[in-house]
């Protein structure tokens, strides 16, 4: 573990944030978890990324300082893995307000299983042919919104992220939501009883 870490110099307690120094069983070294118990000899702690509630030696985690993780510090935590990790294990996004380039939340490890199998050469051509042509109207299948093909949105091709197949062009707004929502039916079939619990 290497010194630089933001870790905390005092004695664990009851929903103190931790790192894993070592590997503890399935956990991997780095791993964030929350300490849930404490005894003598053994912490109760709660690791986010494997979703696992382990019985530790307090020599085997230390207090981590989250807030000196993530923009504009060395280390960052994945929100998919919630593994501690320099910043170059994530991969640049966009700028900021202030113009300061972002890194994506999630570390390339874990990116792999978001993106998936990508779209084949041979299916973007196959797209590329059915590109609704600049400056006419294209509604998209999804919202419904309207855009001037070129000047009001951008248009994304869709593709299935387990086959690698194209699927239709939608607005850049909806393939985002298909992105958060990580085109699992199951997933939003919970938006929409959310948002009936709510109407």
């Amino acid at each position: 573990m290497s010194t630089y870490i933001p870790m905390k110099q005092s004695k664990v307690s009851h929903g103190d944030f931790v790192i894993a120094t070592s590997k503890i069983e399935n956990v991997v070294e780095n791993s964030i978890g929350i300490v849930k118990e404490t005894a003598t000899d053994k912490l109760t702690v709660y690791f986010v990324g494997s979703n696992k509630v382990l019985e530790v030696k307090e020599s085997n985690i230390a207090l981590i300082d989250l807030e000196k993780t993530g923009k504009s510090f060395a280390f960052k935590i994945c929100n998919i893995c919630h593994i501690l990790k320099t910043t170059e294990y994530f991969d640049k996004n966009q700028t900021d307000a202030k113009g300061r380039s972002t890194t994506r939340p999630s570390c390339k490890e874990c990116r792999k299983h978001i993106d998936g199998v990508k779209l084949t050469g041979e299916e973007k051509q196959k797209m590329d042919d059915i590109r609704p042509k600049t400056k006419s109207i294209f509604t998209c299948p999804i919202c419904k919104k309207r855009t001037i093909v070129g000047i009001t949105a951008n248009l994304v091709r869709d593709h299935d992220h387990r086959t690698g197949k194209g699927r239709e062009w939608i607005c850049d707004s909806c393939n985002t939501g298909l992105g958060r929502f990580k085109d699992d039916i199951k997933f939003l079939e919970r938006v929409i009883d959310y948002l009936k619990k709510y109407s």
